[in-house]
């Protein structure tokens, strides 16, 4: 038989929030048409990690209660049948589909339907509510809510939500709000800024929560709406994209001429505000990277963490290379010793007495046991470390990158001296000022997240930016 709609109302218990790392222990599905309940399932499922207490004493799920239930690979294909042809509905339907999507992945099935969420739905419909979780809405709905936090009680309570609105409202007004919501369907329920409307422009966007005004996370994009939209896929891989999904209520966003005054500005917004979920350009207070110090003649090599914010630091230090973590810098060192015959011990890989072992291999030339000369040995990795030196600025003073956005109309002049951002003007004829901005004599603007940035940036698109040589 051909329905107008088939709508799968699922509900499940978890043992925590993390997609990717927490699993589901309850799973309860009930299948409605414009007929009415079509069909009901509900399964128990044992999780392949405990059961903390926590979340026992929210839905009264133990351990024990699981311990003879099959697993979800074991009802994988029989959920797969009951959710044919049906739109995935739930109240806050990011949460339950993310958990059955990445279920389903790792039993090596791909998952994918329309998906309904609930909450949107009733935001629509019944605009005038202050909360619209569903221990509130089923209280204001006068629904009954019976075993809370369980699946199956959940999903009762859920339908007769929905019927409720169909009484006031008409299956066919329900069924035309629910169908334009089908393609925003990854938008987390919570976010009140209208995402369509952002510009797809270059620029930095801020996410906010609801407890205070500190940013949940800063990010650039040369494409400012599509990148925001990437955020929620609806993919849920990740647990850092999935809580942030949960948690954003509002986004900002402050457009840029182009890519590069995007970059440094989302480098410094994180750098001041420190947003909880960004971590790469968080000013870092430890960098890993390569000490030289001489021994009977000969440079030896170590690895070594120094407490420093910025990467004009580095040079003061005697410190090559700049590295995240030690295991980044000693994957570095080893293909150094292996691609420049350097030896293991003078560069502190091995210890030991006499020869290395590189040298029974016939890859070092012996400078551990004095067989090579020092000159030649130390000659040979200063060229090895040549690349992990600033690289000399190519310009024979300050310039200006000339950037400028034909559809946001915003033209930027991104002042940079000796890798150093000196500042972003608006107008050329303020360029002639540039010694005056307010961090033309500060090294708090030399960090190395920005050497990194300008370098690159340079390195790509030297040949097609417009420079202004400032002298």
């Amino acid at each position: 038989m051909q329905y107008s709609f088939q709508w799968a109302l699922v509900d499940i218990e978890t043992t925590g929030l993390h997609v990717t790392t927490d699993g589901i222990t309850e799973i309860a599905v009930m299948v409605i048409t414009e007929l009415g309940i079509r069909r009901t399932w509900h399964r128990l499922i044992k999780p392949k990690r405990s059961i903390p207490d926590a979340i026992k004493a929210l839905t009264g799920i133990s351990n024990e209660l699981v311990q003879d239930a099959p697993s979800f690979e074991d009802i994988a294909l029989e959920l797969l049948d009951v959710l044919h042809e049906c739109v995935f509905v739930a109240h806050n339907a990011r949460f339950d589909f993310g958990f059955i999507k990445n279920a389903f992945k790792r039993c090596g099935i791909t998952y994918q339907a329309p998906v309904l969420c609930t909450i949107k739905l009733l935001k629509q419909l019944y605009s005038n509510q202050r909360h619209y979780n569903l221990e509130f809405i089923t209280q204001s709905l006068n629904v009954s809510l019976e075993h809370h936090h369980r699946a199956q009680g959940d999903v009762k309570a859920l339908h007769e939500v929905i019927q409720k609105m169909v009484e006031l409202h008409t299956w066919p007004k329900v069924l035309f709000a629910a169908k334009a919501l089908y393609q925003k369907s990854s938008i987390p329920s919570k976010l009140t800024t209208d995402v369509s409307l952002l510009p797809d422009t270059p620029g930095v966007y801020i996410f906010y929560g609801d407890k205070n005004s500190l940013p949940l996370y800063i990010g650039k994009s040369i494409t400012l709406r599509q990148r925001v939209l990437s955020h929620f896929s609806g993919d849920y891989a990740h647990p850092k994209e999935f809580t942030l999904s949960q948690q954003v209520v509002r986004i900002e966003v402050i457009p840029t001429a182009g890519e590069l005054s995007a970059l440094l500005l989302e480098s410094k917004m994180i750098k001041e505000h420190m947003p909880v979920y960004n971590r790469r350009l968080r000013r870092k207070t430890t960098i890993a990277g390569f000490k030289l110090r001489e021994h009977q003649g000969y440079l030896t090599l170590s690895i070594v963490r120094e407490q420093v914010e910025e990467e004009h630091e580095l040079k003061q230090h005697g410190i090559y290379g700049a590295f995240r973590s030690v295991a980044a810098a000693k994957r570095t060192l080893l293909q150094l010793v292996k691609n420049h015959d350097l030896c293991q011990k003078l560069c502190g890989v091995e210890q030991g007495s006499g020869s290395c072992f590189s040298y029974q291999l016939k890859r070092c030339h012996g400078a551990c046991i004095k067989e090579e000369p020092y000159n030649a040995y130390n000659k040979r990795l200063l060229e090895a470390l040549e690349e992990y030196q600033e690289v000399v600025w190519p310009f024979k003073g300050a310039i200006a990158v000339k950037e400028h956005c034909p559809v946001n109309k915003i033209t930027q002049f991104t002042v940079v001296h000796q890798w150093r951002h000196v500042g972003t003007v608006d107008s050329e004829h303020l360029l002639t000022q540039w010694r005056t901005l307010p961090d033309a004599a500060s090294e708090s603007s030399h960090t190395y997240d920005n050497y990194k940035i300008v370098l690159s940036y340079l390195k790509h698109h030297r040949d097609k930016a417009q420079i202004i040589e400032l002298g």
